[in-house]
Order: C-alpha cells, then sequence, then structure tokens
C-alpha cells in the first residue's frame, strides 16, 4: 500500500512484541530498524517511540545509563512535537524506566536522562558510555560488534542472501518487506564496498558470519 508511516511504527511494535518474548536481540534488530527508517521520515514522534522500545530493550540488558539518554533524547522530541506519552503507552515505559532508575541510582539515571535531553539523534545513538553510579547487576551479555559497522539487522540480511536467498524470501523469513531488504542490501553494499550479492556473500564467509 506504501503507508510507509505504519510500516516504521508496525516495526517498532514488532520490537516490543519480542521483548515481551525475551528475545532482546531480536528486539534490538528490529528497533534499530525502525528508528533507522523513522530517521529518514524526519517524524519526530515516531523517532521518539522507536527511541523508547530501544531504550527498553537496552536499559533490559544492563546498558542503563545509554536507555537513560535515549529516553531523554525522545522526550525532548516529544516535546518538540506536542504529542505526549498516551495512557496506553505509560503502562511498559512507567516501569522500564522506574527499574533503570532503581538500578542505576537516582542521581546517575537523572544526570543521564539530562544528558539525553541535550543530545542530538546521532549522538545518542553512538556506541553508549560505560554505566556510572551502581553498578550493573546484569547478566546479560552485551551486543555482538560486527565488521564494517553492519548492525545486527544487516548481518540476518547479509545471511540469508548469502544463503542464496531472493529479495522475496528475505523479507518472507525476517517478516519484513522487499523493499526494505533491498535497502538494507544497499546499506549494506556501501559499508563493505562491494557492488554485488556474489561479493557480499564472498564477504560474509571470509568474516565468518555465515
Amino acid at each position: 500500500m506504501g503507508d510507509r508511516w505504519r510500516v516504521i511504527w508496525a516495526l517498532a511494535i514488532l520490537g516490543r512484541i519480542e521483548a515481551y518474548r525475551g528475545d532482546f536481540a531480536a528486539a534490538r534488530a528490529l528497533h534499530e530498524e525502525s528508528l533507522a527508517e523513522a530517521s529518514r521520515f524526519n517524524d519526530l514522534w515516531l523517532i521518539a517511540f522507536c527511541l523508547e522500545g530501544l531504550a527498553s530493550v537496552v536499559a533490559a540488558r544492563g546498558e542503563r545509563a545509554w536507555a537513560a539518554h535515549l529516553w531523554g533524547v525522545a522526550e525532548s522530541m516529544r516535546e518538540s512535537s506536542g504529542i505526549p506519552i498516551s495512557p496506553v503507552e505509560r503502562v511498559d515505559y512507567e516501569p522500564a524506566v522506574a527499574a533503570a532508575c532503581n538500578h542505576l541510582g537516582e542521581q546517575a539515571f537523572a544526570a543521564a536522562w539530562a544528558k539525553g535531553r541535550s543530545m542530538t539523534l546521532k549522538q545518542v545513538l553512538l556506541a553508549p558510555e560505560p554505566a556510572t553510579g551502581q553498578p550493573s547487576t546484569s547478566t546479560a551479555k552485551p551486543s555482538p560488534r560486527y565488521p564494517a559497522g553492519l548492525t545486527a539487522r544487516e548481518v540476518e540480511v547479509l545471511r540469508l542472501v548469502a544463503q542464496g536467498l531472493s529479495d522475496a524470501q528475505v523479507a518472507e523469513r525476517l517478516v519484513i518487506s522487499p523493499r526494505t531488504v533491498n535497502t538494507h542490501l544497499t546499506s549494506i553494499y556501501t559499508k563493505l564496498g562491494v557492488d554485488s550479492r556474489t561479493a557480499a556473500t564472498r564477504y560474509a564467509m571470509e568474516h565468518h558470519l555465515v
């Protein structure tokens, strides 16, 4: 139907569903994808909604200072858009914020939140700083770092492409649109400095991504 706004919103909702299921890696990948698309769409409310979902996921994985930064910049964007958090959204939002604040400590959490409010979207999405304040008790493993700046979602796409799947098959497997697959491939080719599926597949094999 070409309704790009609702496609982005749906990706963010899918990210929340995966978080409920406990698959935080998949949840983070979906939130990062929705956020990348929302950034190009330039809708402040939609970007804030995606940021809040990502914040909840990284907080659950122990990156609470970064989560506070994400919530802080999201709050600033909501104020600019004039659309506050709805009562329905607060059902998940408030417990996640409260839990992160409790683990990090009120003072450190408030400082991280305030810093987030002053950051740009690009700044807040850079590699998170080490948490300050109370040490994290989380045993979750840190998110993997992939070569060439590939995101977790791009690696998923690259792995399926390397297995010989078409764009349509990749889209069906990941529950995304073929257009989104093509967008990911364009980004992958740029990051890897290649211009074909064959070259991308070779790179994936040489770097043990498949």
